[in-house]
């Protein structure tokens, strides 16, 4: 009987602290705009390797518009890409026609265009992105494909 009274501390103690860091928790707001770029990123990683073919859209091959449009739409996002599937000069029109298109600041879940329009992918951070290439889905540097990449467009699945 000696000890009881510690052992009914002690899980009081516990208690408390699981009920205290569930209602922290609860209290806390969630980022919504956080989890839709792990969403995007994981659905794009899921496709590593999977192989180029022209006017593909997945869900086991692609070109690299349809990468983009597939990645977004499972992801949950296409809303933020304007909702339907264009190609990469398209992308980059619809962008642009919103202010949306710059060659800096770009944020994880950005798309990429290389070559005034004619190849696209999704940044990853870090100077590396991914995209559908003739030799398949792959994660690469910004500057692999050609000595300067053309333009972000800015998704905004972030906010500062």
């Amino acid at each position: 009987m000696r000890f009881a009274p510690r052992r009914v501390i002690a899980r009081l103690a516990v208690s408390v602290a699981i009920i205290s860091s569930l209602m922290v928790t609860a209290v806390l707001p969630v980022r919504a705009d956080h989890t839709e770029v792990h969403r995007v990123a994981g659905v794009a990683k899921s496709q590593l390797g999977d192989p180029w073919v022209w006017g593909a859209t997945g869900p086991d091959s692609f070109d690299c518009s349809g990468f983009v449009y597939y990645v977004f739409k499972n992801a949950g996002v296409l809303d933020r890409i304007g909702g339907s599937r264009r190609t990469a000069r398209g992308y980059w029109d619809w962008f642009a026609d919103r202010g949306r298109a710059s060659r800096s600041d770009g944020r994880r879940g950005d798309l990429v265009i290389w070559g005034d329009g004619k190849h696209m992918g999704i940044y990853l951070g870090r100077d590396r992105a991914i995209s559908a290439l003739t030799s398949g889905v792959r994660i690469h540097g910004l500057y692999d494909l050609t000595s300067s990449f053309t333009t972000f467009l800015h998704v905004r699945l972030e906010r500062g």
